[in-house]
């Protein structure tokens, strides 16, 4: 049995099922196609053939809307427009004083990096909160003195490869698998992008 699942060109992707259960997932390499007025390419179908990833499980991630009373109750903090709750953006608090809010909650669908970042600031919000002192030392303004020109052509360096840990340090661990550039690579690759309205 074969669910189809439309993407934005009108290819179709299918969920393969047996029995009632999943079996797979039929995917289609894509690649980038023209700039569209965003300004970002847009993913088309490739050329190679469809190709099968086996799994007996599936867990859908879209976006979706969220009844936020549902959750809070009585409470009922600030929403925005979108029906998100509002938050500050620095220490999460909500209208209700003792409440903070972050992640898609506040902000709609995004990524893991932006809900770990939030719990950074609610954290330190709540502690200031409650003990109604600051003790984020590590959020110190630092003055950059790097000297950048925005007017400055990109270089022509090639991209380097990322460095990474060889496969047989990797085992048994949670250690870094892709390694920081060294200074010298670092400089050299930050040159290549200068002018974000370069596209080709």
């Amino acid at each position: 049995m074969l669910v189809g699942l439309y993407g934005s060109e009108g290819q179709t992707f299918e969920i393969m099922v047996e029995d009632g259960h999943v079996v797979g997932v039929r995917c289609r390499q894509m690649t980038l196609g023209s700039f569209d007025k965003s300004g970002r390419r847009r993913p088309v179908a490739g050329k190679e053939g469809d190709f099968m990833v086996k799994c007996d499980q599936l867990i859908a991630a879209i976006g979706q809307t969220v009844n936020v009373y549902s959750l809070t109750g009585n409470i009922k903090p600030d929403l925005g427009a979108n029906g998100y709750i509002i938050a500050n953006p620095l220490s999460k608090q909500t209208s209700v004083p003792w409440l903070f809010a972050g992640g898609d909650i506040v902000t709609g669908p995004a990524s893991v990096v932006d809900a770990v970042a939030d719990g950074e600031k609610a954290a330190v919000g709540i502690d200031e909160f409650l003990t109604g002192e600051k003790h984020a030392f590590w959020r110190e303004d630092k003055k950059v003195d790097t000297f950048f020109d925005p007017d400055a052509e990109p270089s022509p360096t090639l991209r380097e490869r990322q460095p990474v840990l060889s496969v047989s340090r990797r085992s048994q661990n949670f250690n870094e698998v892709e390694q920081a550039y060294d200074e010298a690579t670092a400089v050299r690759q930050a040159k290549r992008c200068l002018r974000c309205d370069y596209r080709d």
